[in-house]
């Protein structure tokens, strides 16, 4: 894995709770076996003490000392798998305490549901609130590392479109954004918590048919970005996978904002942005991946696979938390949301530190959300050139690292859906291009 790449379950999260639990028995186990490794090389010695010829001719010295080194192995064992177990909980209690928040807006029945599992969590250790306590706040102080080293004009700058300010105006320094970035955190804007669907009647919206044409299935999650029409006339990339078995899923792919200014022609535009992420209204942008996919031939209940960059995460993320598709897999980069997903579905987020528009998302959720699967993939890009964290290739760039790091949530992804994927026998792709009509 490079140096500027770490991959964790989300947030405070390093590895999901019940795969360290797993770990912590695993190793149990081990210890229980050198245990009884050293209790027979023990007894063979008991055994051979009897024997004063075969004793004098083999010695017990070596077995004795075996028999010592075993112990002491699964004694240093089972201190580990102590540790992990702890580790576990810890975790465990901050991925509760985090989606008991995120469903006690929508959902405050299921919240309290948790409350027996944190209770009985806390009455069983008494150091565990202050380890999550502290596991919590050190994610918070690093989440927005790099915010304010960085000039906004030069982080939000499109090629061919200009500058992706919007309300917020050009040579904002980046300091500035930082304590922007720290007040959404506080207030929680950027996360969308269960239950949350956008409101408002559907903003008129043409969704229109651009190239056609059929492609082979993605190969990993690089390979998945890549097919983002960021330099397409539109915005939407629908598939549609006919499987051996005579069913259908799709695959829908969504570009970032291409313009700067409010409510055009283009619904992918500054005012879908205020809808969808301070209003929580429908988005025209939305209304139109839902309408590319109906044209495509997604019906309610399809399984669909979802990636989006920038404003195309977003839009991913909300139709994901709708429940109108089966949405299996999402993938997003530079999300300016944090979706909460359900643990059928895996979550896959590229963030890049300093990248303002992630930061929206208010740093994520402190203790992931999806599938044990998901994760999410922080690098550092560096450099001060337009548009260098929140960039489109540079995304690409950490999507390629993802695919080569070996993590195991990777090789998983790869296993349980890519794979899959690839068992497509005709995969029909189409661009959609949409628009606001008398704009």
């Amino acid at each position: 894995m490079s140096d500027n790449l770490a991959i964790t379950s989300g947030g405070a999260i390093a590895i999901d709770s019940s795969m360290v639990r797993e770990i912590g028995r695993g190793l149990g186990r081990v210890g229980r076996h050198l245990e009884d490794a050293a209790d027979l090389a023990r007894r063979a010695r008991a055994t051979i003490v009897q024997a004063p010829a075969l004793a004098a001719a083999v010695g017990t010295g070596g077995i004795d000392a075996c028999a010592q080194r075993l112990m002491t192995l699964a004694e240093q064992t089972r201190t580990h798998a102590h540790g992990t177990e702890m580790m576990a909980d810890t975790f465990e209690l901050v991925e509760l305490r985090t989606r008991q928040s995120a469903l006690s807006v929508h959902l405050p029945d299921e919240a309290l549901a948790l409350q027996a599992r944190i209770d009985q969590l806390i009455a069983g250790d008494p150091d565990i609130e202050k380890r999550a306590d502290m596991l919590v706040a050190a994610w918070q102080q690093t989440r927005f590392d790099g915010t304010g080293d960085q000039p906004l004009d030069a982080l939000l700058w499109r090629p061919g479109s200009g500058p992706m300010l919007g309300p917020l105006g050009a040579g904002t320094i980046g300091g500035t954004m930082l304590a922007v970035s720290q007040m959404i955190a506080r207030h929680g804007q950027g996360l969308l918590p269960y239950g949350s669907k956008p409101t408002g009647e559907a903003p008129p919206v043409r969704v229109t048919p651009v190239s056609t044409g059929t492609t082979k299935p993605p190969t990993g999650v690089r390979d998945s970005l890549s097919r983002i029409p960021y330099d397409g006339t539109g915005q939407v990339v629908v598939e549609k996978y006919t499987m051996e078995n005579g069913e259908t899923r799709f695959m829908a792919y969504m570009d970032g904002t291409r313009t700067s200014t409010w409510w055009t022609e283009d619904p992918w535009d500054m005012g879908s942005n205020w809808d969808m992420w301070v209003d929580r209204d429908k988005a025209a942008s939305q209304v139109a991946l839902q309408k590319a996919l109906e044209q495509a031939g997604a019906k309610p209940g399809d399984t669909v696979g979802l990636v989006g960059y920038s404003q195309g995460a977003g839009i991913a993320s909300v139709t994901a938390m709708e429940g109108v598709y089966k949405v299996d897999v999402v993938i997003t980069a530079g999300n300016p949301v944090e979706p909460s997903l359900g643990p059928d579905q895996t979550l896959v987020e590229l963030r890049h530190q300093g990248d303002i528009v992630s930061n929206l998302a208010g740093g994520g959720s402190s203790g992931g959300t999806g599938s044990t699967g998901s994760f999410t993939a922080h690098a550092d890009v560096g450099g001060m050139l337009p548009i260098a964290a929140h960039g489109f290739e540079a995304y690409l760039d950490t999507a390629a690292q993802v695919d080569a790091s070996g993590d195991p949530r990777v090789d998983d992804l790869n296993e349980s859906f890519f794979e899959e994927l690839g068992q497509a026998v005709e995969v029909e792709t189409t661009e959609y291009l949409a628009e606001r009509p008398d704009v």
